[in-house]
Formats: structure tokens, sequence, C-alpha cells
């Protein structure tokens, strides 16, 4: 991962675990950061609002934690 969790920005293609481990497995999904990450002030939790890549324009986004972004394909390279 080539940026920390402050630094992602709108944008930004993110592939984040998805769920809990099944047996060994871990499912990954990708998507795109759609608006500003907002943070938590009691937990210390950075929240991305993320549309996953199977998902319409229309579809509300995905809330994924900073601790479950795995990778980032920067937005501006």
């Amino acid at each position: 991962m080539n940026k920390t969790a402050d630094q992602i920005v709108v944008g930004d293609r993110i592939t984040y675990l998805a769920g809990t481990p099944v047996g060994m497995e871990k499912l990954f999904r990708n998507g795109e950061v759609v608006a500003y990450p907002i943070s938590d002030p009691y937990t210390s939790v950075l929240w991305f609002p993320t549309r996953p890549d199977d998902a319409g324009e229309d579809t509300e986004p995905v809330w994924v934690r900073h601790d479950k972004v795995v990778d980032v394909a920067s937005a501006v390279e």
C-alpha cells in the first residue's frame, strides 16, 4: 500500500476486506472512494464511503473501516 489511511482521497481505488474469514479464506473487494472520509472521534476509526466495482452509480456507498483497506491505487499518478 503506497498511502496511509489519512492520505486516501475521493477517486482513489481501494481493495478492502469485505467480510469475516470463512474457513481459511477472506473475501476481498475493490471499489472507488466516492466522498470524503469520516472520522469517529470516540473510536479513532476513519470510515471511507466506497462504491464497490459491481454496484451501480445510484447505489448507496459501503462504509469501509481504515483498518480493512489492504491496497490503494491513487486517482492521480
